[in-house]
């Protein structure tokens, strides 16, 4: 494995780091882009049915853009850890922490969001509150915590390449 990734960095490690950091880039500003710039704009719509209809698929699209992101964030990652021999360094450690408790919660918030799509579509007032209960825990606390942890690991990437 550490022959291969060596190897596979040696031609194209330019590539590797560029496509690491774009996958950060994504699912990180994405998440940001999301939170900060459309949530407040889907707070004007007045129609419950519709604002949280339109969240949901917001958010969904949003969580269908960036898993492919994150499986090229995780594969860059590895093949880094292994050709420049970073195994056993402290801040890989965190790094990778980081990265994997945002999985978790990004699976987590993928459950949670079809989840509540399933209450929306149902349109009774009960499931109405049920979804926007769910999304409002999505959008408030659980996408919140994906995006300081994903900044703190953008920054602790940085510190790795000596930036």
């Amino acid at each position: 494995m550490v022959e291969f990734t060596t190897d596979l960095f040696i031609n194209f490690g330019s590539e590797i780091i560029f496509l690491h950091i774009l996958s950060a880039v994504i699912w990180v500003g994405g998440m940001i882009a999301v939170r900060v710039a459309v949530h407040p704009a889907m707070q004007m719509i007045a129609t419950p049915e519709v604002k949280i209809s339109r969240s949901l698929n917001i958010t969904r699209n949003l969580f269908h853009l960036v898993i492919p992101f994150m499986l090229i964030l995780v594969a860059t990652g590895v093949i880094m850890i292994f050709a420049l021999g970073h195994r056993g360094d402290m801040l890989v450690h965190i790094k990778e922490g980081l990265w994997t408790f945002m999985v978790i919660n990004f699976i987590a918030m993928y459950i949670r969001r079809r989840k509540a799509e399933a209450h929306s579509r149902k349109g009774t007032p009960e499931d109405l509150k049920e979804a926007k209960k769910i999304a409002h825990l999505i959008s408030n606390y659980m996408l919140p915590v994906n995006i300081i942890l994903g900044v703190v690991a953008i920054y602790i990437g940085g510190l790795l390449r000596g930036l």
